[in-house]
């Protein structure tokens, strides 16, 4: 028997049954019915978004692909807590024959959460908050509310923080990779602590790397390439209103690829929200000032003719950010220039856009850019060309940018409930 035959054969065998199947009625087990469920179009963004854990646990709306589709349309967004956890906000967007009927939820989950855990609870929650439109809907007549009560007797009462707030963190990592020609490997580590309430934000952090690569360019000649960088900072933030807030904020750095032996940036900082700051999960217009002392201290001179220089700089920024039914958009603009030289500057732009168009289609696009005029710590040697190749020196320019764009289109099915995990597809 021939190959071609061969494999002819064996796709019969395994085509036959399915043929059979459905020509006898019977086909694989399908989720229950859900002709006139509940259309849920869920657009998440936070932990816990496994779709495919959520088909399976919520059995009873129709996910649809396309948001003209729904009937409920809910964006799931989060934000730290100062704990190292999440706060998760839920907005529930109701369309068609459920305009108007808008909803929100929140809740936290906690640092060190497992996956499970998070997918659990996000289960959990967009079941309760979906409650009020099901009850509307055929299917209406099958809901059924349990609450789990405490095994506590009486009022919950506030459980008592040995911390008082305080959150640590520690880390390490190292890699190591080679072939015969050439090898290398690499470290870092971090240290973190914050404390955060309604009043006030404090943050501390440290971290560093280090790698050596060696490079065999023949048989008696290895370049050899170090680079390590180090850098610490904090934040201080004072809540004043609902819309502003006070702070300081203070940094120091080390960097062998941009010739910077030790930094050092105090800055005093004030920041206004156009929104209120309780409004984060679906916009925020946010604008900033700082003035900060700049000690430098260089690795070699620079172009400059310094190897050490203080400084005062000022920074200001305006940013947009949002996240509606339509997409989410982000915008930002700022400056900062050397208060001694104000032609010692840099200007940066970023805009990025996710839009659904129309059914199906949606269009994501990123666009960042930076005139760049404030390079104070290049090195008056010049770079040598294994150092330009590698990108161990910091290199003079005048602008950087960065973009990118994407556009898919999406048809078929308008449903999207069944789960079939069989070969990893």
């Amino acid at each position: 028997m021939s190959f071609f035959r061969r494999v002819t054969v064996a796709l019969a065998f395994l085509i036959a049954p399915h043929v059979a199947s459905a020509q006898n009625g019977s086909l694989p087990p399908q989720p229950v019915d859900t002709v006139d469920a509940l259309n849920l179009f869920l657009d998440c963004r936070a932990p816990g978004c496994d779709f495919d854990y959520l088909r399976t646990q919520l059995t009873w709306v129709n996910y649809v692909r396309d948001r003209t589709d729904a009937q409920v349309h809910v964006i799931a967004t989060s934000l730290g807590t100062g704990s190292g956890g999440s706060e998760i906000t839920l907005e529930f967007i109701g369309a068609k024959q459920f305009t108007g009927v808008d909803d929100q939820v929140k809740y936290n989950t906690q640092r060190g959460a497992s996956s499970d855990e998070l997918r659990q609870e996000l289960a959990r929650v967009l079941k309760v908050g979906l409650a009020r439109y099901v009850l509307r809907t055929r299917f209406g007549r099958n809901l059924v509310v349990n609450y789990l009560a405490s095994r506590s007797i009486g009022p919950a009462q506030p459980a008592k923080d040995p911390w008082n707030f305080w959150v640590f963190s520690v880390g390490f990592n190292g890699g190591l990779n080679g072939e015969s020609a050439s090898n290398s490997r690499s470290g870092s580590g971090s240290v973190y602590a914050s404390r955060t309430t309604a009043a006030w934000k404090f943050r501390a952090s440290a971290s560093g790397n280090t790698s050596r690569s060696s490079y065999q360019l023949d048989d008696t000649t290895t370049y050899v390439a170090n680079v390590h960088g180090y850098s610490g900072g904090s934040l201080l933030v004072r809540s004043i209103t609902d819309h502003l807030s006070l702070g300081g904020a203070a940094g120091v750095s080390s960097s062998s690829q941009q010739n910077i032996d030790f930094s050092l940036r105090v800055a005093p900082t004030v920041e206004y929200d156009f929104f209120k700051y309780d409004q984060y999960a679906r916009r925020r217009l946010v604008a900033s000032y700082s003035v900060g002392l700049d000690r430098y201290a260089y690795t070699d001179t620079t172009i400059f003719n310094r190897i050490e220089e203080t400084r005062l700089d000022h920074q200001v920024s305006l940013s947009y950010a949002a996240t509606q039914p339509w997409g989410s958009a982000a915008a930002a603009i700022s400056g900062s220039s050397y208060l001694s030289n104000f032609q010692q500057n840099r200007l940066s732009l970023y805009t990025s856009l996710s839009l659904r168009v129309t059914r199906g289609l949606q269009v994501s696009y990123s666009i960042s850019y930076s005139r760049v005029r404030d390079q104070l710590s290049l090195a008056k040697a010049v770079a040598s060309d294994a150092e330009i190749l590698l990108r161990l020196r910091q290199l003079a320019t005048s602008y950087t940018y960065g973009g990118s764009l994407s556009v898919s289109y999406t048809f078929g099915s308008l449903f999207n409930n069944v789960v079939n995990p069989r070969m990893g597809y």
